[in-house]
């Protein structure tokens, strides 16, 4: 397996994630019909988000969910971010997205 990441091209992570995906749902021992009928989606979109193909987030969404993944989510993005001194022991000073106006 490939790892995804910033060195790939968006095609390539997409299919990646599908590969993934897919696995996932294997391991659970569910077709893609139960898949299906779990996300309230049809065949073919879930073949295209396995594909690798570009479907909406929502639909990535409810495959997470039927997968019991959802809470991956929290960890790629949580709900707080590193306070100041986090960022500085890693040596990333904080810079402000926009300037202050007075």
């Amino acid at each position: 397996m490939a790892a995804i990441g910033d060195f790939l091209t968006d095609s390539e992570n997409m299919v990646e994630f599908g590969f993934r995906l897919r696995s996932r749902r294997l391991e659970r021992n569910l077709t893609v019909e139960m898949l299906g009928r779990n996300t309230g989606l049809n065949r073919k979109t879930i073949m295209e988000l396995e594909a690798g193909r570009d479907v909406r987030l929502t639909t990535v969404i409810k495959v997470l969910r039927a997968l019991h993944l959802l809470g991956v989510l929290n960890t790629t993005l949580p709900d707080t971010l590193p306070g100041n001194e986090a960022l500085s022991s890693r040596g990333q000073p904080r810079v402000r997205a926009y300037p202050i106006s007075r």
